[in-house]
Parts: C-alpha cells; structure tokens; sequence
C-alpha cells in the first residue's frame, strides 16, 4: 500500500491530467442530460449519421463476424471493408463499445469523446514532465488547454480523429529523444500507433513533424555531428514507423485509389482562400456552431494563457535567436496553410474537405502550446512591460472581429467582452505571481480551465443533439423487425420504406443497399444512380426501387412502416409493395417477401459483358439491362411510356421557347403543375424526376398526399406513383416556390409485371445454388444451359475477388459495368469467389520482416552495450 501511496504522490499530477478534462466533459454532458442521465445523447450530424453505424459494425464484427474486417454486404450491395477500418474503426479504444450493446450503443459513444479527451491531456502531461518543461500544478493547467482546444470541441464528434490528440505529443516527444539519445524507440512506435489508429490524421502529424524536426535541430544544437546522428534517428524512425504499418496502409492505400483517391484535385489555383484576418475571430470564446461545419476558419482557441506566451516566446532573449527564426518560420507555414489554397491542400491529401474545413489545425493549437511552454520553462516571470504587447495584439484581434461581428454568425457581443475578461485576468494574475504564492496555483488552473471550459461550454451550447429516444426506439424497432424475418437463406438482401440513416444496414447486421461513407469505390453511386436510386460521392440511398430493381439485386424481404410513428420515419412510397406476399407484422412493422427475388448469381446471357449505359434516363437503364440479361432486344421491354391525359398550371406558365421551364407568377405564393392519368392496367407505375429538382426544389403529390423523396441526388430519380388502380383517375402534383423551376426528365411509365414475372422465372431457372456462404467466401454450383452464357452476380467487382471453377483459376469479369460475371462454358460447375484486400499480404509481410529486424536490432544492442559495459 505505501507503494501505491509513493507512486500516486510522484504521479498525481498525471492523474489530475486526465480526470480534469474528462471531469469537465462529464460533467456537462450531466448538464446536458445525457444518455444514461437524461434523454439526451452526443449524436449530432456525421456522428449521429454514420459513425455510430459503423460503431455497431465494429461489435458485430468482433463478436459474431471476423471476416467483415476484409469484407461486407452490409457496405451497400458488398464492398471492401480494410479501408474502412483504417479510416474510422482501428482505435484501440474502440474496444469501450463492446460494453454498450443495442440502443446503449450512445452511451459508449460517449465513452469514447470522454476517455480520449482524458487520454489527450494525460499524453500532454507526459510529454512536459518525460521533458522535464514544467512540472506539478502547471501540467493539469496546459493539459486541460491542450484536450479541450478549439480543434477538440470543434470536432468531438468526428471520434476517429481525436486519437491524433492522443498520440501527437507522444510522437514529439520521441523526437525530442532523439536529440537526446534515449530511448529511440519511442518515435516510430508512436508514429505506427498513430498510422495504424488513423492513417489520415497520421498523415497530416507526418507533415508536422517535418518541421517540428527543424526547429528540434535549432532547440538541440550541438555539434554537426550531432545534428546528422539525430536526422538519422529521426530518417530511419519514420521509415520503420511506415513498415511497422504496411499491413495496414498498403492495401488501404490501394482502396484509396478506387475510392476517395478518384476525386483528387488536378488543377491548384493558386490563391489565399478568405482574408487572413478572419482567422482572428477564432481567438475569440466560443465562436463555433453549424454554420462553421461545412465553410467556416480553421479551429485554433488555445485561450490567453498561451497566446500571452507564445508571443513572448519571439522576444525571449534566453532562447538562442536562430531556434526563435526557425521557429517562426514555422509557425508562418502553419499560419499560410490554413488559408492558402495549395497548402492547404497539400494538408488534406490534394482534396478540398467535404465539411469540416482545415483538419489539420489541431497540430497549430499544439505548435502554440509548445511555443508557450518553452518561453514558461525558460522565462517563467512576467512584468507589466513585457505583456504589453501580447495584450495589446489580442486586443486588436478582438477588436477586428467586434468591427467585423455580423459576418461571423456564432458570435455576440458578449462572447467578446468574455474574451477581453478573460485576458485581463490572465495578464494579472501572471503580475501576481509573488504576492498570490500560496494561491497561485489554483488560481491560475481555475482562471485557465476556466477559460476553456466557457468556450467548450458555448460552443456545444449551439449545436442539437438526437434525442436518446430517437435513436433507441428505432433501433430496437429495426433490430426487432431484422431479428423476425423468417426462413431465412445463406443470402438475402432487406429493404425498407424507412431509413434513420443510411448505414442502417451496419447498425442492425443485415445486407441492404443503402450506404454512407468517404471510403465508397465510386463506381457503386454511379450505378445505382444509373438505375434511378438517389446517389452522391460516398453515399447511396436505396429509397427508389422499382419491382424489377428488386428482383435483380435480390432483395428477398421488404421492410414497411404501417404505424406512422415519427420514430420510424418513412423514406420513399411504394405501393408496389401489394405485389408482394404479407408475411407478419412486428412492432408496427410489416414484412413483405418478395417472389421475383433473383439469387445471388444465375445464368445470364453474355451480352452483360458488353452492357452500355443509357444514361440520364433510369427507366430505359433498366429496360435495357433487362434486355441484356437474357439477349431479347426484340422482345418487349418491361418498362412502358405513358402519357398524361391533362396538364393544368396552377399560378405557373411556361416560360417562352423552353417548355419544360416553369415561372412562378404571383411570389407570394406557390406554383403548381397538374398532371392526371387513368391506368389502364394493374401494373405499377413510375414518374421520373430530373437531378435539378434535388434539395426539395419541387413538392411531388398523388391524390392530395405528399410523396416521400430522399432530397439529395445527382441523377434522374424514379418514384412509385401506383399499383392496382386500373380505371383509377390519378392526379400529381408538382408544386414549388422558386421563381423559376426546370421540370426535367418528368416522364410517366407502366411495368409490364406478367413480362417481369417470366423474366424473373427465366433466370432463377439456373441460379447459383450456394453451398458455402460468408462475406468473404462464396461457393456453390450452377448449371449453365447454353453457349454464350455468363454467371451473372449481384456481388460488385472489386479487384479483391479471385475466382475458381471446378478447382481452376479464373480470371472474373465486370457485368453491367459493376458486378462480376464469370463466362462459363455450358453444362454443370463449381464456383469459389474468394476476398483478400490487394496489397494486404505483401504489406504484412513488409510488416513481419521489420518488426523482425526491429526486434532482432534492439536485443543486439543491448546484447552490444551489456558486453562493452562489463
């Protein structure tokens, strides 16, 4: 016990690190009631949208299925799944989740924003007590500065990112070791920690210690000698620190080139993006909230204390003046990079962020705070003269951003007389340091923390929150639906008329078509775009399927709110739903099976290698995919166009010599086109609607009732308007309150269902019956019965999938533009797909070999150093 007395008496300091900014952060989610002590939960736009999704995939895959780490169907209709590790799933605190099962999945959530910020401030203690900066009442002080930064706040809920916070200092101060000669391996193990949590975030911290190496040889100058010795630690540190992770970066490097690595910029203007000055407003408390998310200035609040002394860190005459050269220019790179063009950039891995703008501005909030801490180890008095000039450029910073207030929409007069206080406080309580002895230190950490806890405080204050009971009712109801689907098979795809999110799929375990994330290979959006599902860069809404859509892609079970619960909000209509059988209904939800559902893969004419895209119209997409299927140009195609019978315009007109343009006539109030129809079949009918009516520009209605519509899509979409309503007089409403509207691609079809029903026999005729199953195994036989013939599947091409028939390799194919398809001789066969990640074992190999030498390396030199010292 007296040991564990001595230890905590040497560490409390370290310990007061962590508890305080966690502390702070607990005790405002209490505040905020959140989940489990209130009905309030952290979720709040990507958060709530995405990563909880995957949080739940990384339960799933931990506990019930390994082989989603290389691959799964629950990332839209398949996809590789290494990279999404990589990007958002491989922090190790992660792990806190699989305490949290279910709807306690928000809870851990926050579990997580609390252990990392805690983490942070205990990584920055260590770094200034391993070096020996500062010591006790200062390091929970700086810690607490560093956790809750503006970077911190800003962006708490982009978990993945905060592990940066966690690993950086531990990473510079494996730097600073190697100027000293202790401990080399401190470096590149931290540098691979901090790849392997976050390839992204590592990245930009790869950037910053280039030039926190340049400073370190102006801080540690000896000798020349030693100035080569320490660039050769540090050289071969940042090598070993890549190998260590090739595993990981290797494969994910090679998805990054089928995904996000498509979208990098070829063109640089070279131009300062906004005037630099705005970047000032930044220093002020408190200046975030949502309209900062997708355009806003790059988040550096580090509070007075320590702009106060990384200014007098320039004057300071104890440091040699070629470390303050260095270090300024330094800190003008990072001052440019967050408003010029080309360097910022270069920050984001040559892609211009979509949201959360200047990323990387959490390493110039730690630049600030070393600056500060050296001038406080080596300077640490103040004199009245010498915050002059820090107050009075603060000053002048508050005073720009009071000129300028009504063009920054998160701040108010009194966020600014709160900045100014806080200053004026700072600056004497660094005079009193004498007189307030006994009190300083308290006063000083209560004056600091103060100061960011008022701007963490404000800004959370303007962000909203999904309520807890949003988040768990629906996902108890779609777990609990999910969990009642009967007779279920090796392979089923599920879909809904409802959508919370669209990574549903993830966060209930089951495969769908519906998907959001950085990491999706574009060729997938495209597709089901081409199709008339709504589709973007890095996401899919699977809300607009027609019957045959269904079929092809086999979604076997539908999913369909009958209760109208604002929990379960709808996404699309789909009256089409009467052609399938009723199975049951549980918790308000009705489950549908559908007979035309078409196996994972079939027999399929040949003329799917050579599909061409009809694009911008979805309807004879389909049509022509159909044809394609099973070579019957000449047959008649499944879809139908349609004419209205009426149009009407309702305080609408055409505008002159373009008629499919329409301008509103009075603007006080809304436009209306009338179009009316009377089915002359039972078939369902479709409407498509042209990409520019995206965003909600147009209000579609059947009959008086609002249509569901995904509002965010780049390509003509297709709506299901009817089914069974032959003789029926049916009337839609395109409504819109703009002054001017383009009522692209509207056009009306019928599906022929007798032709959909045998064109669906026809194939499941000769399916591919499977024996084995798994996300990254599929095996089974088919019976091709005729030359010319294709194994046609719905499994999307990837460069991972390797193909064996009948015990022989070989090579697979692109069907329809994106899935595999395999040409088979005629007669019966065995077919195995299997999924690694390309790259995956060369880069683990590199990975083994040097972590052997590493290893090899290390027990050589202490076998080296054990034989010269006796």
């Amino acid at each position: 016990m007296s040991r564990f007395y001595a230890f905590a008496r040497r560490h409390y300091t370290l310990g007061l690190s962590f508890l305080l900014p966690f502390g702070i952060l607990f005790i405002y989610g209490l505040l905020r009631q959140v989940f489990p002590f209130g009905g309030q939960t952290i979720l709040t736009v990507d958060l709530g949208q995405q990563y909880i999704d995957f949080y739940a995939f990384f339960r799933s895959t931990l506990l019930h299925h390994p082989e989603t780490f290389f691959y799964s169907f629950a990332k839209g209709l398949g996809g590789d799944m290494l990279g999404v590790w990589a990007y958002y799933l491989m922090s190790p605190f992660n792990l806190i989740v699989l305490l949290t099962p279910g709807t306690w999945l928000s809870f851990g959530v926050w579990l997580l924003v609390l252990f990392k910020t805690g983490a942070s401030g205990l990584s920055f203690a260590y770094y200034l007590k391993s070096n020996k900066l500062l010591h006790s009442w200062w390091l929970p002080t700086l810690s607490v500065v560093y956790a809750l930064s503006g970077f911190a706040i800003a962006n708490q809920f982009n978990v993945m990112w905060l592990d940066a916070l966690v690993w950086l200092p531990l990473v510079v101060l494996g730097i600073d070791r190697l100027f000293t000669g202790r401990h080399f391996w401190l470096y590149p193990l931290s540098l691979a920690a901090l790849l392997m949590s976050n390839y992204y975030m590592g990245y930009m911290v790869c950037l910053f210690v280039i030039a926190y190496f340049a400073w370190a040889c102006a801080h540690y100058w000896q000798t020349w000698r030693h100035l080569w010795q320490s660039a050769a630690r540090f050289i071969s540190g940042s090598l070993l620190a890549g190998l260590l992770s090739a595993w990981l970066l290797l494969p994910t490097f090679f998805q990054l080139t089928q995904s996000k690595g498509q979208y990098t910029i070829q063109k640089i203007r070279w131009k300062f993006e906004y005037n630099p000055l705005k970047m000032l407003s930044k220093l002020v408390i408190g200046n975030f909230n949502f309209d900062q998310m997708p355009k806003g200035e790059p988040n550096i609040f580090v509070g007075s204390l320590v702009l106060i002394c990384a200014i007098l860190y320039f004057g300071t005459r104890k440091i040699a003046w070629q470390e303050r050269l260095v270090a300024l220019l330094v800190t003008i790179f990072l001052g440019v990079s967050m408003c010029y063009e080309p360097l910022d950039l270069l920050w984001h891995g040559m892609q211009f962020p979509v949201w959360y703008p200047y990323r990387f501005s959490y390493v110039v909030s730690f630049w600030l705070i070393v600056l500060a801490v050296q001038r406080l180890h080596q300077h640490p008095r103040f004199s009245w003269y010498q915050l002059l000039l820090p107050f009075l450029m603060l000053m002048a910073a508050f005073g720009y951003t009071a000129k300028h207030l009504k063009s920054f929409t998160a701040l108010s007069p009194n966020q600014i007389n709160l900045s100014i206080a806080f200053l004026l406080m700072t600056c004497l309580l660094l005079l009193l340091k004498k007189p307030l002895k006994r009190y300083y230190p308290l006063l000083l950490v209560l004056c600091v923390g103060g100061e960011m806890v008022t701007n963490a405080t404000m800004s959370l204050n303007q962000i909203s929150y999904v309520s807890q009971k949003d988040y768990a009712d629906y996902t108890a109801h779609l777990q609990s639906a999910i969990s009642a689907i009967p007779n279920k098979t090796a392979f089923q795809r599920i879909g809904k008329t409802f959508m919370r999110t669209k990574n549903d799929p993830m966060q209930a375990d089951y495969f769908g078509g519906s998907h959001f994330n950085s990491m999706l290979e574009p060729s997938y959006p495209k597709f089901m775009g081409s199709i008339g599902e709504p589709a973007g860069d890095g996401a899919v809404a699977d809300t607009n399927q027609t019957l045959f859509t269904d079929a092809l892609l086999g979604y076997r079970y539908y999913l369909n709110n009958t209760s109208g619960q604002a929990t379960i909000p709808l996404s699309t209509n789909k009256p089409d739903l009467a052609r399938y059988n009723l199975l049951k209904k549980k918790d308000q939800i009705a489950i549908y099976q559908n007979p035309n559902a078409l196996d994972l893969g079939f027999a399929a004419s040949e003329k799917v290698l050579k599909h061409h895209v009809v694009a911008n119209y979805p309807i004879l997409e389909q049509n022509q995919i159909a044809a394609d299927l099973v070579n019957s140009a000449t047959e008649q195609p499944l879809f139908t166009l349609q004419f209205f019978n009426t149009v009407t315009y309702k305080n609408a007109k055409q505008k002159p010599k373009l008629n499919e343009t329409f301008l509103r006539v009075d603007p006080k109030n809304p436009a209306h086109v009338i179009y009316t129809f009377t089915p002359t079949t039972s078939d369902p009918y479709y409407l498509t609607l042209g990409s520019n009516l995206e965003k909600n520009a147009v209000q579609v209605s059947l009959n008086g009732h609002t249509l569901q519509q995904y509002d965010t899509f780049r390509d003509t979409v297709v709506l299901n308007l009817t089914s069974n309503a032959i003789g029926q007089q049916q009337t839609v409403d395109l409504s819109f309150s703009k002054k001017e509207t383009w009522l692209q691609n509207i056009n009306l079809y019928s599906l022929n269902y007798q032709a959909l029903t045998h064109l669906t026999q026809q194939l499941r005729a000769h399916a591919l019956k499977l024996n084995t199953f798994s996300n990254a195994t599929i095996k089974g036989t088919i019976t091709i019965p005729q030359q010319n013939q294709v194994l046609m599947t719905t499994v999307p091409y990837a460069a991972g999938w390797h193909a064996t028939v009948d015990g022989h390799p070989v090579k697979i194919k692109r069907g329809l533009k994106n899935f595999i398809a395999i040409p088979l001789k005629k007669g019966h066969h065995t077919v195995t797909l299997k999924y690694w990640p390309p790259y995956f074992y060369w880069g683990l190999t590199i990975s083994l070999i040097s972590a052997g030498f590493a290893i090899g390396g290390y027990y050589s030199y202490k076998y080296y150093r054990r034989r010269h010292l006796f």
